[in-house]
């Protein structure tokens, strides 16, 4: 059970170092550090891989780790399912409810209101109607994961967006980068025949 942490340097550049020693004064064995604004967030990719059943994911910020809502909410879904706990200091949030006890559940709502009030509005607009659509957010997901789950079953994409009803093959890569889903360049013309005849 290892306490690992991350920061996004660009957005915490002249307080950096203060917070990689709050974050060792708090436990953390290795701490991921993203340099750059690079969409691909190599770093973040790392510390995911990095986490494991029982781990610690700790943040500076909700604001500092989170693009969007839909991040946020398969990020807190993935870690519900590896029983994972979460930790972020400058929002004094914990999800075993030891190191804040006077946290309530209405500060963690207000909490995620205030993270992403800072976006535009047309975002906001967007998170205001999935946050009001349950139903649909659902199957939004679930229409993800199986993007996902056929690709890394072998399918090519064209066989996905036939499956998956998405018009454009960028769909299909904008869900695979979102999730940090590692694809093979330049041919994506894999079948799933060909993964079921290399596993016989």
């Amino acid at each position: 059970m290892n306490y690992i942490g991350y920061i996004n340097k660009a957005q915490y550049f002249e307080h950096t170092t203060e917070i990689i020693n709050l974050m060792k004064g708090h436990g953390c064995v290795n701490i991921h550090i993203e340099e750059t604004k690079d969409k691909k967030r190599i770093e973040w990719c790392k510390f995911i891989d990095s986490l494991s059943n029982g781990d610690s994911a700790v943040f500076a910020s909700f604001d500092n780790v989170f693009h969007n809502f839909n991040d946020m909410m398969f990020f807190i879904k993935y870690c519900s399912k590896m029983d994972i706990r979460i930790i972020s200091l400058s929002d004094e949030l914990d999800t075993h409810d030891k190191l804040f006890p006077e946290r309530r559940t209405a500060d963690t709502l207000n909490l995620i209101c205030k993270v992403f009030s800072k976006r535009d509005r047309a975002s906001h607009d967007d998170l205001e109607a999935e946050l009001y659509s349950y139903s649909f957010e659902d199957r939004k997901l679930k229409r993800y994961k199986l993007v996902i789950n056929m690709y890394k079953a072998g399918y090519s994409v064209k066989e996905i967006m036939e499956r998956t009803g998405y018009r454009g093959k960028s769909n299909i890569y904008r869900i695979l980068h979102q999730y940090d889903i590692e694809m093979e360049y330049p041919s994506m013309s894999r079948t799933a025949n060909k993964v079921r005849e290399k596993s016989i």
